[in-house]
């Protein structure tokens, strides 16, 4: 059941999977053993002894990661490299897929010791640009727009960010994914995209060639917000120290599971350490129309390209 049948290339690694992932790119680097295993197989219904547990996650004491969508699949998640999936529907339903390459994205990242943020990136002037907020906040309609204007696209939803080392942030999904109004703001038609769940209307496309596929030192941090109910500007706040810890820590990918892995003072030391490695931080201020999509851009890439 575990067989091993597709090579692709996830954040650079090299990835084996035994399931179909048309959201990620072939493999075409050097000969290396694999670095991320998607296996099919037996997921156990309980960790044991745990450090942290909700209805949907367990961290086990051992820092494995459990987590079940009910009707969807069980996930366990081991050693930042290994994830076996135990499918409770069709194995090539996209469902299981939006979970594998979301939450199990997440819970590798905090495994190898990265920082998962919950943001659209681009690359502008060659350096990552991070689009933060909560679901709902615009991230990928406004990555979306930045790839019509030709600015590649690094993550939809989730922007690793390596610790190690130089701090980069890793390419992800070649995908992207849109409500339908946003979609069909975007021009794309209905032979263009795949649902993401069956009872969901938001859609998932190819980015194509509007992907970037390196990683990209970090040059700044959006932190996306509305503006007031009849507000036409489009207003930018710089975050600096505690604050800017703050506002990144609230936008860390699967927080709580990090809070089981690390302790919360070790988690907190890792959130510091990532916004230290981001060079700015703003929280920015714009009307949700799709008609001011072009000006937020003109005004985030202004504000990057001066503050550079």
């Amino acid at each position: 059941m575990s067989n091993l049948t597709y090579d692709y290339s996830l954040c650079g690694w090299r990835l084996a999977s035994a399931i179909a992932l048309p959201e990620l790119g072939p493999w075409d680097g050097d000969d290396r053993a694999p670095e991320v295993r998607f296996v099919l197989g037996d997921v156990p219904a309980s960790l044991g002894e745990t450090l942290f547990e909700t209805p949907i996650a367990q961290v086990g004491a051992d820092g494995r990661i459990r987590f079940e969508i009910e009707g969807i699949a069980a996930y366990l998640v081991e050693g930042g490299n290994h994830v076996t999936i135990a499918p409770q529907m069709a194995v090539d339903a996209p469902d299981i897929r939006l979970f594998l390459l979301g939450t199990g994205l997440g819970y590798l990242c905090h495994q190898r010791g990265m920082v998962p943020i919950h943001a659209a990136s681009v690359e502008i002037d060659g350096r990552a640009v991070m689009l933060a907020g909560s679901s709902g906040a615009g991230k990928s309609t406004l990555a979306s727009a930045f790839a019509r204007r030709g600015f590649p696209v690094l993550s939809d939803d989730v922007a690793p960010l390596t610790l190690a080392g130089p701090a980069r942030i890793l390419p992800s999904l070649r995908r992207i994914r849109l409500w339908r109004d946003s979609a069909h703001h975007a021009g794309w038609s209905e032979g263009d995209f795949e649902p993401c769940r069956e009872d969901l209307a938001k859609f998932t496309r190819a980015l194509g060639a509007a992907h970037a596929d390196r990683a990209l030192e970090p040059a700044a941090l959006f932190h996306l917000h509305h503006t007031e109910h009849g507000s036409d500007e489009i207003r930018f706040d710089r975050l600096r120290g505690a604050v800017a810890v703050s506002a990144l820590r609230q936008q860390i990918y699967r927080w709580r599971a990090l809070v089981g892995l690390k302790t919360a003072a070790g988690a907190l030391r890792r959130a510091g350490a990532a916004a230290e490695r981001i060079p700015r931080h703003f929280e920015i201020r714009r009307p949700i129309d799709f008609r001011r999509l072009d000006d937020t851009i003109d005004a985030i890439v202004e504000t990057v390209r001066a503050e550079a």
